[in-house]
């Protein structure tokens, strides 16, 4: 029976894509940065937790692989399903986004006493999502190719596949600052601190949509949400 205090905003599938992408972060970022500063003595205490540079190079493949898994599967369920499909129109930027983002400047600043009303997905959501997918899709194609570089040299000059070494290591740095850093603390830690559940449970308050997302709550409620 439905809770008519809560609405579900992610289904259970796309929480597991969500953890899965998660998970496979973590890997790669713990994995590949022990390596990348292997001369420090972090570095080092990450290699020997994940059980030396064999094993360190298990984990990042593993978590590579659990990347691309995941990766593919968004792909196809925005591509083939009508909810994934729904939801990709939703983050998809335009110009309003770019309105609301001169508003928050202007609230932030003191300079305008109104808030922008977001819909589904605010301005910083989106622009993650994609920071997200560009991360990603660079991340699994340099990586493949250093993964298979015997095959990769062989097409391409051992200075193009250096090129894309430094890439690949200097974009896991990026991924690192969106996601990490900009990410857990836009969604977790600036204003539901420690933690918003709704990635765990998918619902979210009906008092909370409209207060955050009041656009949205009048799609779904009708009226005229927050002022």
């Amino acid at each position: 029976m439905a809770d008519p205090l809560y609405v579900e905003r992610f289904t259970l599938n796309e929480r597991i894509q969500h953890f899965i992408l998660f998970i496979a972060v973590v890997l790669l970022l713990v994995s590949g940065f022990a390596l990348k500063y292997a001369d420090t003595s972090w570095g080092r205490f990450f290699i020997e937790l994940e059980g030396g540079f064999q094993a360190r190079g298990t984990i990042h493949r593993i978590g590579a692989v659990l990347l691309l898994v995941v990766s593919l599967y968004h792909f196809f369920y925005v591509l083939f399903t009508r909810r994934g499909h729904e939801q990709f129109l939703e983050l998809l930027p335009n110009m309003k986004d770019w309105r609301d983002f001169k508003l928050s400047l202007s609230y932030t600043l003191g300079a305008s006493q109104q808030k922008p009303r977001f819909g589904r997905f605010n301005y910083r959501q989106k622009f993650q999502y994609w920071l997200v997918v560009g991360g990603v899709v660079s991340m699994e194609i340099s990586g493949i190719m250093l993964w298979f570089h015997n095959k990769s040299v062989a097409v391409l000059s051992k200075g193009i596949l250096d090129f894309v070494y430094v890439f690949h290591s200097y974009e896991a740095l990026l991924v690192f600052t969106v996601i990490v850093v900009w990410h857990l603390y836009d969604m977790h830690l600036r204003e539901n601190f420690p933690m918003d559940p709704v990635w765990l449970t998918g619902k979210i308050s009906v008092e909370r949509l409209e207060k955050e997302h009041p656009l949205e709550y009048e799609k779904l409620f009708g009226g005229e949400g927050e002022k």
